[in-house]
């Protein structure tokens, strides 16, 4: 990512996979167009304080590894 809040095509990239995974996983009766809204705005907003400080997210160990962060 880049200054500003602006994200490059990986970080975009990862997003979007982010925000598919966890459509997924819903039941399909819980798939609704304000669903995939809330899941986005968590993910963009998870994205924002991952630019600000990758290190404030409090993800577990696993979790980190799965994301290939230290």
């Amino acid at each position: 990512m880049i200054a500003h809040g602006v994200f490059d095509s990986e970080a975009l990239n990862l997003m979007h996979a982010a925000l598919d995974q966890a459509w997924a996983a819903l039941p399909p009766d819980q798939r609704t167009d304000e669903a995939r809204e809330r899941i986005a705005r968590a993910v963009v907003s998870l994205a924002m304080q991952w630019e600000r400080d990758p290190a404030d997210l409090g993800l577990t160990e696993r979790a980190k590894i799965s994301l290939g962060v230290d």
